[in-house]
């Protein structure tokens, strides 16, 4: 196996992990970084190491899945230190914003390092499936040349535009445009519960309606009429992605009445529950309607 057929994988957590499942499942041997040892899950053609610098020494193309931009910005930094002996593609999946995106792409320029901005959507069950959506921008001969190892654990490639942060930008308005519809969702099925409506029969109604959106045909029947709220993707990520739009909309000018409204409430629900499923968010906005309607 040539270095071409490894792959780097930096971050192997929620997301990660299950990346790094499809690259092994396709034929590439896949060797992860990632500081949490209690996620460490080695295998035949999985391996972990300790040290970034001998990583990417045993490789030609890098993946990372992290939280934030700060996260990114600290790995891509390091890497950018190392004296290798070949171009290392860093493919980014992670959701950090336009303006973080633009500093790496500005900070890798006359190293080794070739950075292409790629976050994915589809949530956890689109990484176990391989079914996620990936948006990419950066050089169109970098993006050729990774294509296959997208291919892997996405259903839907797109190349965006030139600049890194161009897949960000439409990483965060997807997000918050998910955000939106899943809250007002709640809102408005509670409303039609308070008549006496079955929650399922009016996601029905919705699905062959104008109303139709991601949470009606998705979150709602498979993850709060089953009370898993388990989708996979936390409400404190969510909110980090919906302040990334709602800054990027300031930083150009536009006011955002709309997401400042959203953003306020994600926060809100964020600052009472942490951390729990995004799809909670149907129980807190429940919770509030009561807590009103009993003043």
């Amino acid at each position: 196996m040539n270095i071409t057929e490894t792959v780097g994988m930096v971050g192997l957590g929620n997301m990660g992990h299950p990346i790094a499942l499809n690259l092994i499942e396709a034929g590439y041997r896949v060797v992860g970084y990632e500081i949490d040892v209690n996620r460490w899950k080695p295998t035949d053609q999985l391996s972990y190491l300790e040290n970034l610098e001998t990583l990417a020494n045993k490789t030609t193309v890098m993946l990372l899945s992290l939280p934030d931009g700060s996260a990114v910005q600290e790995v891509v930094g390091e890497l950018s230190t190392f004296n290798l002996p070949h171009t290392l593609a860093v493919v980014d999946t992670s959701t950090i914003g336009t303006k973080a995106s633009q500093a790496i792409g500005h900070s890798v320029r006359n190293t080794r390092l070739e950075y292409l901005d790629s976050p994915v959507s589809g949530g956890v069950r689109g990484a176990v499936a391989g079914t996620l959506a990936v948006m990419c921008a950066g050089s169109k001969n970098l993006y050729n040349s990774v294509l296959p190892i997208l291919t892997t654990f996405t259903a839907n490639q797109f190349l965006i535009g030139p600049q890194p942060g161009q897949a960000q930008t439409v990483k965060v308005l997807n997000n918050f445009l998910s955000a939106t519809a899943l809250a007002a969702s709640c809102e408005a099925l509670q409303f039609g519960q308070s008549q006496g409506l079955d929650l399922k029969t009016m996601c029905e109604v919705i699905n062959v309606s104008t109303g139709m959106n991601t949470a009606t045909l998705d979150k709602v029947p498979n993850q709060i009429i089953t009370n898993r709220f388990n989708a996979g993707f936390s409400n404190t990520l969510l909110l980090k992605d919906i302040s990334l739009y709602l800054d990027g909309c300031h930083e150009t000018g536009i006011d955002g009445e709309i997401s400042q409204t959203v953003v306020k409430l994600w926060d809100k629900f964020v600052e009472a529950y942490p951390d729990e499923d995004a799809t909670a968010i149907f129980n807190y906005i429940a919770h509030t309607n009561r807590s009103v309607s009993n003043i």
